[in-house]
């Protein structure tokens, strides 16, 4: 997980540097979300996968499925 504060300046073709200290977690690539307060979330791409799945599961137990099976029926 990553915490800190780093101020950077958008370039002339509308990028936002990694900061050095983040790179080498972040070279499988990275996603980036809105937060709060004009802040930017990364994600390390295999975190957001697992995030992903999780949201995902969640969202169908929530909508009343009940396993992997059922999903398949549906399709």
């Amino acid at each position: 997980m990553f915490f800190g504060e780093s101020e950077y300046k958008i370039d002339e073709k509308g990028r936002v540097p990694i900061p050095p200290r983040f790179r080498r977690e972040l070279k499988e690539g990275v996603v980036l979300t809105p937060g709060i307060e004009k802040c930017i979330i990364a994600y390390p791409l295999p975190e957001w996968k697992k995030l992903a799945v999780c949201n995902f599961l969640v969202r169908m137990r929530f909508n009343g499925f009940r396993s992997e099976q059922t999903v398949r029926q549906q399709r």
